[in-house]
Formats: C-alpha cells, sequence, structure tokens
C-alpha cells in the first residue's frame, strides 16, 4: 500500500507536520535509551553496530533534518522501519548468550512504537498496522532468550502486547489525519469548482441579459421606427437608428462596450445628451443631486444608465407622456455609497399585469440589468395615469 497522494495543501502541511513529530518522538526515546545504548553495544558484535546502530543514528538525524525541510522523509521513514524490524530479529545473533546479569530489555525495545510510526508514515496505515504486530512477535521470541533477558513467555507477551496495541494505535491515527487532510483538500476543490462555476454561469448570464436587452432596446426601437415610417425624414430617422444598432451589437463582444467607472453626475449628463435624441421626445429634465466625487463601478454605470434611458424610451413609445421628470441622488453612509434614480412620466400609465411575459422592456432592460449590478427596480403606475421607474444601488465606490 502505498503513501496517500500529498497533492493537496492540507495533505502536505499534515505530512510535513507528522514528519516533525515522527522525529522528535524517535529523538526522545533515543535519549532515554541513550545508557542502554552504550552498554550494550560493548557486547554487541561489530557488524551489527556498524549496520544497525551507526546506520541507524545517521538515518535518524537525516529523518530529523528532512523533516525540517518538509522533503525526503517517506523514504528515509521506510529504511529506519525496516532496520528496527531487522536488528531486533538478528539482535541474539549478535549479542553472546553469556551476558552479565542485568544486561537488560534490547535498546531496540525502545524504538518498537517509533518504528511503528515509521511504517505507517512511509507505507501506510494497513502495512504499519501488520509491521506492528509482526514486530510484536518478534519481540516476544527475542525477550524469551537469554540474549533478549531470558523473561517468562507471561512477561514477555505482556511486554509485546502493551507495546503493539501502542503501535496499533499510533498507525490508526496517522491514517486518520491522512484521511481527515485528504478530504479537507477535496471538499476546498470542490468549493473552487463549484465557485468557478457559478461564476461562470453568473457571467454567460449577465452577458446574455445585457445582449437581450441590446436587442429589446436597440433593434427593436430600429423595427418598429421602420414598420411606423411614412414620410422621407421618418425613413431617415429609422435608418439612422438601425444604423446605431448596428454599431451597438458590434461592440457587444468588444472592450469598448464596457463601461468605467464614474460618477452619478456623469451618468446624469449621459442621460441628459441620450434623452435629447430620437424622433418624437417629450421634455426631459434630468436632475441630480449627488457629492461631487461619489464615484460608481463601471457595472453599475452600464446598469443605471441603460434602465434609465429604457424607461425614458418607453415613456416615449407606449405612454404618450409629453414630459419625463428624471432625478438622480447620491450619497454616502458608514463608507458605502448609495444612489437612487426616479423616472416619471405623466402618461397613460398601464396595468402590469397585462404585460406579456415575451416582453423584455421592463423584464430584462430594467429589472434584470439592475439586479444583475446588484441593484433593484421598482416600477409604480397608479390608477391614474402615469408611471415612475424606481432604480436603487448599494455598494462600495470604484
Amino acid at each position: 500500500m502505498l503513501t496517500p497522494s500529498l497533492a493537496g495543501i492540507s495533505a502536505l502541511d499534515t505530512h510535513r507536520l507528522m514528519g516533525r513529530g515522527i522525529a522528535a518522538f524517535a529523538l526522545l526515546l533515543l535519549l532515554q535509551a541513550s545508557g542502554s545504548i552504550v552498554g550494550q553495544s560493548a557486547f554487541a558484535a561489530g557488524w551489527w553496530n556498524t549496520i544497525f546502530l551507526g546506520l541507524f543514528l545517521a538515518l535518524v538525524a537525516a529523518f530529523a533534518a528532512a523533516s525540517g525541510r518538509g522533503r525526503g522523509l517517506t523514504s528515509t521513514a521506510g529504511a529506519l522501519a525496516s532496520l528496527v524490524l531487522a536488528g531486533l530479529a538478528l539482535w541474539p545473533l549478535a549479542v553472546p548468550p553469556t551476558v552479565p546479569e542485568g544486561f537488560g530489555t534490547p535498546w531496540l525495545w525502545a524504538m518498537i512504537n517509533v518504528g511503528a510510526a515509521w511504517c505507517a508514515f512511509s507505507f501506510g496505515t494497513r502495512i504499519g498496522c501488520i509491521y506492528t504486530l509482526v514486530i510484536g512477535a518478534v519481540f516476544t521470541m527475542v525477550r524469551t532468550t537469554p540474549e533478549g533477558g531470558s523473561a517468562s513467555l507471561q512477561v514477555a507477551l505482556e511486554d509485546a502486547l502493551f507495546a503493539t496495541v501502542l503501535g496499533l494505535i499510533i498507525c490508526v491515527t496517522i491514517g486518520i489525519l491522512r484521511r481527515a487532510a485528504a478530504r479537507a483538500d477535496t471538499a476546498a476543490e470542490q468549493a473552487i469548482e463549484q465557485y468557478r462555476e457559478a461564476a461562470s454561469a453568473t457571467a454567460l448570464s449577465n452577458e446574455r441579459l445585457r445582449l437581450d436587452g441590446l436587442l429589446h432596446d436597440s433593434v427593436m426601437t430600429a423595427l418598429l421606427t421602420a414598420s411606423q415610417a411614412g414620410s422621407v425624414e421618418e425613413r431617415d430617422a429609422s435608418a439612422r437608428l438601425a444604423q446605431s444598432a448596428l454599431q451597438r451589437l458590434e461592440q457587444q463582444g468588444t472592450a469598448a462596450s464596457e463601461a468605467g467607472p464614474a460618477t452619478l453626475a456623469e451618468v446624469a449628463a449621459r442621460i441628459r445628451f441620450t434623452a435629447g435624441t430620437g424622433t418624437s421626445e417629450p421634455v426631459v429634465n434630468v436632475v441630480c443631486e449627488s457629492p461631487e466625487h461619489l464615484l460608481l463601478p463601471g457595472d453599475v454605470v452600464r446598469a443605471v444608465f441603460e434602465a434609465t434611458t429604457e424607461a425614458i424610451n418607453n415613456a416615449v413609445r407606449h405612454s404618450r407622456a409629453s414630459r419625463c421628470e428624471v432625478t438622480l441622488t447620491g450619497h454616502r453612509a458608514a463608507g458605502t455609497a448609495k444612489i437612487a434614480v426616479s423616472v416619471k412620466d405623466n402618461g397613460t400609465g398601464f396595468d402590469p399585469g397585462l404585460v406579456s411575459d415575451r416582453r423584455l422592456g421592463i423584464r430584462v432592460s430594467i429589472i434584470g440589468r439592475m439586479e444583475a449590478a446588484g441593484g433593484s427596480a421598482t416600477i409604480i403606475t397608479p390608477p391614474l395615469g402615469g408611471t415612475e421607474v424606481r432604480l436603487t444601488w448599494e455598494g462600495a465606490e470604484a
């Protein structure tokens, strides 16, 4: 069984932290066993001291250094786990049976649990648990030999059982930590992917909304004007509207169509200029009350401008209004910009419930545009006539 994937940030961090913890655990156990190491190494064979003491200490130092860098931990841990098991199994061959009284338990006994940790860290929890059971059985057999202290089978089993249970707990804990880290990485990746999909869907929806509004505002206006043109002047006006619609469609997919930040006063000036064009105009009065440097984001500028001019165009086309009052107000409150726009005409009004769902003028060109920019739009049309469109937006300045 291989080590779990370390592709995620949480998995990598957990891997490094576990490596540092195991390194500290190993150094502490070596410090505790230092007396036994010095005393027993004098009786051990030279080949055993070279391979299973010298190489072991060198690899422990290498593992401690690697834990600081976070690299090279897995291979070093696997080698250390193998040395602990092989060294304990070969202990009776390295030490003469005529050891003095009080020789004690082989010092590698102190490294059984850290050996289990190294194995689980390098090869995974399942192999780590198997390793723990095997090394516990090996220790039981070695402990009953003269070289291992000539303990009774009961004492050897008790010592081995304690070490085995603790080693299994360590292996399972390592597996739980790795699984939790992997799940955290998976959840993070899924959240990021869902955010990307939502952002893409929102951007696509907003772009479709802009295109729907553009088709309604420009193309439909040009077609209606052309269908009603009777004189040369009206045909010329419809031709100009058609040319303007084509230009706006051409700009739809370019950066030129993206509005930049602007003050509310600049938005009012654009509305005032645009409201002065057309074939049959009511009197449009545009008033702006706003701090001089209240700067709005580009998408809000575009939404307010297009929704307001659409409301004015509705008054021209549908309500037979002779006057249209446009009021833009803006202010700051607790670091937040707030704007409100009112477009009020003296036309015939209408019943919103009778407007077909296929009509895009209000649903898309006004309400949809404001909602896409984070604002809102309300249509008020009293029974006695006249219509008022109220646009509101609140958010951070550009």
